[in-house]
């Protein structure tokens, strides 16, 4: 299938993330009706009708988070090309619960003294709690982070495979893996410093473009632990929705209302500045993103991402694109976040 239009997209679109979240807290209550029909389907925790998976009917979803990293302010003026078959899109997708336990003064101490940083800990209020000594520990419902006394700079520097295995089997030993943690990979690879940084996402769904719910653990010489940063919750998956037709969603990036997401590091163009050039999409998927406020019930849904190449007049090269499109007829409109080392 091909079909070519010319997007003009606004930088109006692109919002900064303090926006997003305003947006996000505000958004249960301004997109039409609560509820909407869907399919019966069957679901993992309740089964088809259901009382869990509210049956034919399902709740309407926050606005989803969509990826920007347009820092440079830059507007587009794009002739595109969509070379991708539409009808093989799949026509409906689960949606996934974040579920978080209350972080407690008991479950801290105990994590401490797993950790062996052999010093009491500090409520700091507000379900926050500290410890140091060798070694230092903030935990809390949204955030559990850890800094080794150890800054592990002799040595050398493991393979990534056996990183994301070291990682890994730190995570094991210290009680803070998940049941539900999906595959490792390392994100950078820092030689001058002596550092590796292991990132892992849930198990289901795989394709997950916010950083939460996510585990980065930097790993030094010889294995060693040096830091880990644990946004972690429980996924739950709850139903399955209809997905806006993939027709629909081409026709929300031509009329310039996507979020673009373009990598012109390299194309040395003035901030502000408006992009002109071709871009051409040969792939269109679903992957899935948070919606609703920090701290509050939050949920990941599905969006589709168009993936291509753009050719922007006058420069040398082609550049990678994304335009996403909420996937969900009925999740209201989209907020921003910042993803940061997306190309």
């Amino acid at each position: 299938m091909k079909k070519v239009s010319r997007l003009n997209f606004d930088r109006r679109w692109l919002l900064p993330i303090v926006v997003a979240m305003i947006l996000a807290s505000f958004a249960g209550g301004s997109s039409g009706s609560a509820f909407t029909t869907v399919p019966l389907s069957p679901t993992v925790e309740g089964g088809e009708g259901s009382s869990d998976s509210g049956g034919e009917v399902t709740v309407e979803l926050p606005p989803p988070d969509l990826p920007t990293t347009n820092e440079q302010g830059y507007t587009y003026d794009l002739r595109a090309t969509l070379k991708a078959d539409l009808d093989a899109v799949p026509r409906e997708a689960p949606v996934y619960e974040l579920r978080r336990k209350k972080a407690t003064l008991e479950q801290a101490q105990k994590l401490a003294d797993k950790l062996e940083i052999n010093g009491e800990v500090t409520d700091r209020g507000d379900g926050t709690f500290e410890a140091s000594g060798d070694g230092q520990l903030y935990f809390s419902t949204e955030l559990t982070q850890y800094f080794s006394p150890n800054p592990g700079s002799d040595g050398k520097l493991p393979k990534d495979d056996d990183a994301v295995a070291f990682a890994k089997e730190w995570l094991r030993v210290t009680g803070l893996l998940p049941p539900d943690l999906g595959e490792g990979k390392v994100a950078s690879r820092i030689d001058e410093t002596k550092r590796i940084i292991v990132l892992f996402g849930p198990a289901e769904p795989s394709t997950v473009l916010a950083g939460y719910p996510s585990i980065a653990v930097t790993v030094g010489p010889e294995g060693a632990v040096i830091e880990a940063s644990l946004r972690w919750a429980t996924v739950v998956r709850t139903d399955v929705y209809q997905l806006m037709p993939a027709e629909q969603a081409w026709q929300t990036v031509e009329s310039g209302q996507a979020y673009i997401e373009a990598s012109l590091a390299k194309a040395e163009l003035e901030p502000g500045a408006e992009v002109k050039g071709r871009v051409t999409f040969s792939e269109i998927s679903i992957a899935y993103s948070t919606s609703g406020p920090p701290g509050g019930k939050q949920y990941l849904q599905p969006i589709y991402v168009f993936l291509g190449k753009l050719r922007v007049d006058d420069v040398d090269g082609s550049f990678v694109v994304r335009a996403y499109v909420p996937a969900l007829a009925n999740s209201g409109a989209p907020v921003g976040i910042v993803v940061a080392g997306n190309a």
